[in-house]
């Protein structure tokens, strides 16, 4: 199930020479809205381990109200795979659109930074369409 995992502003500091956010910025808050996704069917410390087919679609500017959806999608032994959509608000029209979309890999580890599996640190209260992918 698709959820808003974080939603802020982009302001002057987030921009790149173009006018438009630093694609490193956008990664990096998808990064966050990944792993609160993560922290809310995990109680354990997880890294992100692998970022893929991320995709730029249009650019996000000065200004913009961003909101970003996370689901996740699968579930390994040690590792959780959540999809991560970035959605710009058109402050004319209140409309949301998608401008950056990528799936993030996160591994659950323990204490001392090794794997341990997902189904051994899950929440007691994950919601449905979760359990259904263990």
């Amino acid at each position: 199930m698709r959820k808003v995992s974080l939603k802020g502003r982009t302001y002057p500091t987030d921009l790149n020479p173009g006018g438009t956010a630093f694609g490193g910025w956008v990664m990096s808050k998808m990064d966050k809205a990944a792993s609160i996704a993560v922290d809310d069917i995990i109680k354990s410390p997880a890294v992100t381990v692998t970022v893929s087919r991320i995709n730029f679609l249009k650019p996000i500017h000065n200004g913009d109200i961003f909101t970003i959806y996370t689901e996740i999608t699968a579930i390994g032994n040690s590792s959780i795979t959540i999809y991560v959509s970035v959605e710009v608000k058109n402050l004319d029209t209140n409309e949301e659109y998608e401008v950056t979309s990528s799936e993030f890999k996160f591994v659950a580890i323990n204490t001392e930074g090794k794997p341990v599996n997902v189904r051994n640190v899950l929440r007691d209260d994950i919601d449905d369409d979760v359990k259904t992918l263990l």
